[in-house]
């Protein structure tokens, strides 16, 4: 098999782009909108205290207009060139016009949306059979997830259902995933999911990588221990016992197999100090797991 590289150099064209704010009294300077998208597209973080998946706070997401209405709406579109450059001369150069609509709207804790994807028109190279649209941007179902770019409801965990990539994404405790890119190939765009959830000393959080295929999806479950033996606590998930699952169907491409696998595990904080200028936690963890 014979591999060619590619060099993706990007061109910035003067923007071609718009936004504004609809339904609210007054409209959103042209300087906000940034600041809308940073708090939009705002990957997961890991874990917090109470073992609670949330998105990271950008503090520039204060500055969003928020006058007689909590609904804000943001449509743009911006315009970009695109040239794929071959190397040791395996294939012809290709060039792009690559344009970029964006829709999105957002209630303040409740609920986000943000649609939009990349549309590349070819301008030159690609062969005779090559489309007016680059096609391994679109060739699978599953590509067509990155439309939905981002939709976040129920605001912070505990309860909460996140869509969109998965970047660095950590499954709880991380002993079956972490770390997971689902975009990790330039030309299969998946939409992930992750939903997690609070019932008394039970927290669950459970995640599939692609919406609309079959690729990989797990969960994992924790029992706050000392919950159980003696009431609510004052720190949440300083004891636990946590079983966790996750299943590949081995569609990733190459020679791999469907494989489960398990995972048992017990966490006790033994020391857990909070101040202003640091944190200090230690902790103990055993567990077991397999195929």
């Amino acid at each position: 098999m014979r591999r060619s590289w590619t060099v993706v150099l990007l061109l910035l064209l003067p923007r071609v782009a718009w936004a504004e704010e609809i339904g609210a009294p007054r409209a959103v300077p042209e300087g906000d909108a940034p600041s809308i998208e940073r708090a939009e597209e705002a990957p997961l973080e890991p874990a917090s205290e109470d073992g609670e998946l949330a998105p990271k706070e950008d503090p520039s997401a204060a500055d969003i207009t928020e006058v007689g209405s909590r609904w804000t709406r943001l449509l743009r579109m911006e315009a970009t060139s695109l040239t794929l450059l071959p190397r040791r001369g395996a294939r012809e150069d290709e060039g792009f016009v690559q344009l970029e609509p964006t829709v999105r709207m957002a209630k303040r804790g409740t609920f986000r949306l943000n649609l939009g994807a990349p549309v590349r028109l070819r301008l030159w190279g690609g062969g005779e059979d090559a489309g007016p649209v680059r096609k391994e941007d679109w060739d699978t179902l599953s590509d067509w997830g990155q439309v939905v770019r981002l939709l976040t409801v129920g605001g912070d965990a505990p309860n909460f259902l996140w869509v969109g990539a998965l970047e660095s994404y950590t499954l709880l405790s991380g002993h079956l995933v972490r770390r997971y890119n689902n975009r990790g190939n330039p030309d299969y765009h998946p939409a992930g999911a992750v939903a997690t959830g609070r019932l008394g000393p039970v927290y669950a959080e459970a995640f599939a990588s692609d919406v609309l295929g079959a690729r990989l999806a797990g969960a994992e479950v924790s029992l706050d221990v000392q919950h159980v033996l003696f009431g609510r606590p004052r720190q949440s998930s300083r004891y636990t016992l946590a079983l966790s699952a996750v299943h590949d169907w081995g569609r990733a491409g190459g020679a791999s197999e469907p494989l489960t696998l398990a995972h048992l595990d017990g966490t006790a904080i033994l020391v857990r100090s909070r101040r202003e200028d640091r944190d200090f936690e230690l902790h103990v963890v055993g567990g077991w797991g397999g195929r």
